[in-house]
């Protein structure tokens, strides 16, 4: 519950009109990416490609991201990150950030380091189960 509590915190901070907080998230998975094509970008969500395309669309519409040229295959697209994407995803973490530091203010300076290593712990064992393919 503390994790929802947390996650329902930082996407309530998001700045107000900008990108839907969901997208958020697809646009940190571009900028991980650098350049990756529709269907990394589905398997690095978790989504099929259909709903990711539909983000992709959504994010391109908003000028948030580019569709490029694959130089490895003439017929594949790749998604890109554009400068007002980026600084959306830049502006978001900021937000998110500043809610963290105000929360954690009064915090002695060894719990805040240890609640970073540990979020950062459990963001790196979350992953190595997402990509273990028994445990989708």
């Amino acid at each position: 519950m503390a994790l929802l509590t947390v996650g329902r915190w930082l996407r309530a901070r998001l700045p107000k009109g900008r990108v839907d907080p969901a997208m958020i998230f697809v646009l940190h998975q571009v900028q991980a990416g650098a350049s990756l094509r529709v269907s990394a970008l589905a398997e690095a969500l978790g989504l099929d490609i259909s709903t990711a395309s539909r983000h992709v669309r959504q994010l391109e519409a908003g000028g948030y991201v580019v569709r490029t040229g694959d130089p490895d295959d003439r017929r594949a697209l790749r998604v890109r990150l554009t400068r007002r994407g980026r600084a959306a995803l830049d502006q978001a973490m900021r937000a998110r950030a500043d809610v963290v530091d105000r929360a954690t203010a009064d915090w002695p300076d060894q719990d805040r380091a240890t609640l970073s290593i540990l979020m950062t712990r459990l963001a790196d064992s979350l992953e190595r189960l997402a990509a273990d393919p028994e445990t989708r």
